[in-house]
């Protein structure tokens, strides 16, 4: 299909119409190869934007955290 993505085609078959100019298919788990539609989510280019910004301000809490517990697995370079 000319590089049209199998999980946009899913949400539009749900929807029963298009997507709409600007819309973005957010996939929840952050996985592109888990096209369930309970997995996929429509929203705007901006929604989008915060979404990647929350996920990215989490890992960075995350990477604190095992910092400050002195874990094995993250290196002082994560």
């Amino acid at each position: 299909m000319g590089g049209y993505s199998n999980h946009r085609e899913k949400v539009e078959k749900a929807l029963g119409r298009k997507l709409r100019k600007g819309e973005i298919i957010h996939h929840k788990d952050h996985n592109p190869r888990n096209n369930d539609l309970g997995n996929l989510e429509v929203m705007s280019q901006h929604e989008h934007n915060i979404e990647l910004f929350k996920g990215r301000q989490a890992l960075y809490k995350y990477r604190r955290e095992l910092r400050q517990k002195k874990s094995p697995i993250l290196s002082d370079r994560a």
